[in-house]
């Protein structure tokens, strides 16, 4: 039997991909080799064994102890935890056979001194006695983790593999596969501070169960999941045709449906047993000078300096990167939704092009602000980031006019509509506002939009947002109004 230890972690946003490597001792010419200590967890279709050039492999495959098996090689263990525990039981006994014979009133022929010494010897005796116990309750205890450890031993996969060697030597191999039962999630801190940087660090959660701790392996973080079906989606044929109301007839006096045969939308394709298959690969160990970011044909990769430990069901925190980027502050205000703005970094969002899409906990100067869902859009030149409610700027918008009317000649209702938006800085400093509000977008030619003032703002068609690019003096107070039309047919209803 020959065991192995896992020297390499490839961890997916959904299952890692191991490495593990051993030694064989093997004998000139053909022998049957066992390997034990995989995992319950991993996925044995993809399991890989790679071998020196000087063995050749043939007939492996994955499997799993029967139940039969599972008990023999317990069997051992068991044994001796029932010995032990009918030692516990035989001293317990002891203790309540000397308790009770202390119970002279039936005894006769028995002297005083006899019973003094008794009772004087009595307390040694179950002393010792719950001594011996304990002794033997911890030896159970250290053959209960050992049963622990075997039972998840005969529970987990095993390879068998028959290796024909040239001559007798030590030969090295390497296992690899899939196991589902690990993964890792990014998140980011993002420290702002006066000098008009930020710096963006992303770390790594990284969690595993397969039931093994991961001890001193080089790790590789990678942004894809392969449990996601890499299988392209075929279209198939959208057929359309009119409706046809069901035909009825009659049959015995009862009326009867008249028969629609259907064909499947999608061919449905037959499942292939798939089976471990031997990979010659060099088994050379890779070496790396640092820690780098690179970007594959498919996903971010994340290669790690150094090796870690990773324990079952303990995950482990890693920082990943770090870099300052310059940014510029300023306050976006949407009074529409509410009345106070907040503070942003705004960045070039080229500078974060690494970002994935995560919530981020934010500091300002050190002091934690919250956190925020960081989304940056590629295809924009800035990126906005929250630092959260800035509470130096106060906003109030006001409905100032909403006025229906009929208008005869061109059988329209219309209703005119005026806000005003007050912005008031409470800051001692100048301070740069972004503000934010919209008008309607019609989706329909007969409803018409008119605007009436937007007090200078930049409207985009599309959104119907407007907006103001604002400078504020110390407690100053800017006042903006918009205005208005929305016309349709008066024989339609719209809600406004």
């Amino acid at each position: 039997m020959d065991h192995t230890t896992i020297k390499e972690v490839s961890v997916y946003r959904n299952g890692a991909y191991i490495t593990r490597k051993g030694q064989f001792e093997l004998k000139q010419g053909t022998q049957n080799v066992l390997i034990e200590g995989l995992t319950p967890t991993l996925d044995p279709a993809t399991l890989t064994l790679s071998l020196n050039d000087k063995v050749e492999g043939s007939n492996i495959r994955v499997e799993r102890y029967s139940i039969e098996q599972q008990n023999a090689l317990k069997k051992d263990l068991l044994d001796q935890i029932t010995k032990l525990q009918n030692k516990i039981a035989i001293r317990n006994d002891q203790i309540e056979i000397l308790k009770k014979n202390t119970d002279f009133s039936n005894r006769e022929n028995i002297s005083l001194k006899e019973m003094d010494d008794y009772i004087h010897a009595l307390p040694q005796k179950i002393e010792t006695l719950y001594n011996e116990i304990a002794a033997l309750q911890e030896e159970e205890k250290e053959l209960q983790k050992k049963l622990q450890e075997k039972d998840k031993e005969v529970h987990s996969y095993i390879v068998r593999a028959d290796l024909k060697a040239k001559e007798d030597g030590t030969y090295p191999f390497m296992l690899r596969y899939y196991e589902r039962n690990a993964s890792w999630s990014p998140s980011y801190e993002v420290h702002a501070a006066k000098d008009e940087k930020v710096t963006v660090i992303l770390k790594a959660d990284i969690s595993q169960g397969s039931r093994e701790n991961w001890k001193s392996v080089k790790v590789n973080l990678f942004t894809g999941d392969p449990s996601f079906s890499a299988e392209i989606p075929e279209l198939y044929p959208q057929e359309l045709s009119f409706y046809q109301p069901p035909v009825y007839g009659s049959f015995n006096g009862m009326a009867m449906n008249a028969r629609v045969s259907m064909k499947a939308a999608m061919p449905q394709e037959a499942e292939e047993d798939t089976c471990c298959m031997e990979a010659q690969e060099t088994l050379e160990e890779v070496r790396y000078d640092s820690a780098s970011v690179s970007q594959n044909e498919t996903m971010m990769a994340y290669e790690l300096e150094g090796l870690y430990d990773i324990d079952n069901r303990n995950p482990l925190s890693i920082q990943l990167t770090s870099h300052a980027v310059d940014c510029s502050y300023h306050v976006v205000a949407v009074p529409k939704a509410l009345p106070y703005g907040f503070l942003a970094a705004r960045v070039k969002t080229q500078d974060i092009r690494e970002l994935l899409d995560t919530y981020a906990n934010i500091y300002y100067d050190g002091t934690f602000l919250g956190n925020v869902y960081l989304s940056p859009d590629q295809s924009k030149e800035d990126y906005d980031i929250s630092l959260g409610k800035d509470e130096g700027v106060r906003l109030k918008r006001t409905q100032k006019k909403k006025y229906r009317s009929n208008v005869l000649l061109k059988g329209q209702t219309k209703t005119e509509f005026e806000y005003e938006i007050e912005i008031t800085s409470l800051k001692a400093k100048s301070t740069k506002v972004l503000l934010k509000d919209q008008i309607p977008v019609s989706q329909d030619k007969s409803i018409v939009i008119e605007t009436d003032t937007l007090s200078q703002g930049k409207l985009n068609k599309e959104t119907g947002e407007v907006s103001w690019d604002i400078e504020l003096s110390p407690n100053e107070k800017k006042l903006i109004t918009i205005a208005y039309s929305v016309s349709w047919p008066k024989d339609k209803q719209l809600s406004l």
